[in-house]
């Protein structure tokens, strides 16, 4: 997650409060029109909505990943489900980037679609993104493929820090992000996303986010088609001699 550290954030008290932006120096901060892909099995066709011509599925690797999710982080700042569901409308389309750097290299990848999936307690918004296999990206793909480059972070800009502790918005209450009153941990609740302007490749992400295994559900997945296709089958009586005798 893009960010600046608690302590170099200057907190304005006014009457009329700016939106509160993560962001790094550059970054353009503006609302958009949500431009969702259609949730669709057909990832060529997902893909196909963000190029300029039709690329063939050789012509990219394509990876999952999480982005953000609703737990606490570093920073002790955390999303609710409902900013969630924003994020994962506003994330198709964007670029990926590395390193949150928007100020001189261009992307690596475009996100496609974006789903909201569940684990426990945990809720993540996990996109599909796609990276040219060009010689330029081959190195990426690879790093990506290998596991050595696993973490991912989000950059955005929201409205509004609300204090965990008193529900106020955190730059006009006393209460501080990692301290504890009376039993309440205080932390950051992020309220009103406006913009998602890329998700990054990072060395450490601030939540732990990172590439997904596409394949680690298949077994489970493969077995449960298979049932399903051995339910629906006719049953071949092995009687029927019996039958034609009678």
């Amino acid at each position: 997650m893009s960010s600046s550290p608690l302590s170099t954030v200057n907190y304005q008290l006014s009457t009329n409060l700016e939106p509160f932006i993560f962001r790094q120096a550059g970054r353009l901060v503006a609302n958009r029109a949500a431009q969702a892909a259609e949730n669709t099995d057909d990832r060529a066709g997902a893909v196909n909505r963000y190029a300029l011509r039709a690329l063939a599925p050789e012509e990219y690797a394509a990876f999952t990943l999480d982005l953000c999710n609703n737990q606490i982080d570093r920073h002790f700042s955390r999303f609710p489900e409902e900013e969630l569901e924003r994020i994962n409308e506003l994330v198709p389309g964007r670029p990926l980037m590395e390193r949150h750097d928007l100020r001189g290299t261009l992307p690596r990848g475009r996100f496609f679609r974006s789903t909201l999936h569940r684990e426990d307690e945990v809720v993540s918004v996990r996109p599909e993104v796609y990276v040219l296999r060009t010689a330029e990206n081959e190195d990426f793909i690879l790093n990506i493929e290998g596991g050595v480059y696993r973490e991912t972070s989000i950059g955005f800009s929201f409205r509004m820090p609300e204090c965990s502790v008193c529900g106020k918005d955190l730059r006009t209450c006393d209460h501080i992000p990692g301290r504890t009153y009376g039993d309440k941990a205080c932390h950051f609740i992020m309220r009103g996303v406006l913009e998602v302007a890329e998700g990054s490749v990072v060395s450490s992400g601030s939540q732990g986010t990172g590439f997904v295994r596409e394949d680690r559900d298949a077994p489970l997945l493969q077995g449960l088609a298979r049932a399903r296709e051995r339910f629906h089958q006719p049953i071949e009586l092995e009687s029927k001699k019996l039958w034609a005798q009678e």
